[in-house]
């Protein structure tokens, strides 16, 4: 009997996909996984690669801006106005310099309100907005 090569390959990578989802299904505790639960699903499809990239890593909270700290061995980064820790959660809920940016852009006052009811892109406006953009 004789088929097409696509055949096989649609086949397989069905195959591997359904295993890659069992494998990652299994590991509830990674961060990611809150961030993505099942794979190939963009959850943001209006958005950019990038801008995708960049609300996902806000959501685990791990960014470059936030982070790289860890990597370099330097002491944490300072809010420059504030002189609190600079983390996600400063920036998006706690900073009292991005005031009129936060209500305009986000409305909210906890992490879990702004990934679970802020638009994605209102998320990429308001870090647009305050400079943060390139830096996450």
């Amino acid at each position: 009997m004789r088929f097409p090569v696509s055949d096989l390959l649609t086949c397989v990578n069905q195959l591997c996909a359904k295993e890659w989802q069992q494998l990652r299904s299994q590991c509830t505790s990674n961060k990611l996984y809150c961030v993505q639960p099942v794979i190939g699903c963009n959850r943001n499809p209006s958005l950019s690669r990038y801008d995708s990239v960049l609300v996902n890593r806000l959501r685990i909270g791990h960014t470059k801006l936030t982070n790289s700290y860890l990597l370099k061995g330097e002491n944490q980064p300072e809010c420059q106005i504030c002189h609190s820790p600079l983390t996600v959660k400063h920036i998006f809920i706690d900073c009292t310099c991005f005031g009129a940016a936060h209500q305009r852009y986000l409305g909210v006052d906890t992490l879990k309100e702004l990934f679970e009811n802020v638009e994605s892109r209102n998320i990429v406006a308001f870090i647009k907005h305050t400079n943060f953009y390139h830096c996450i």
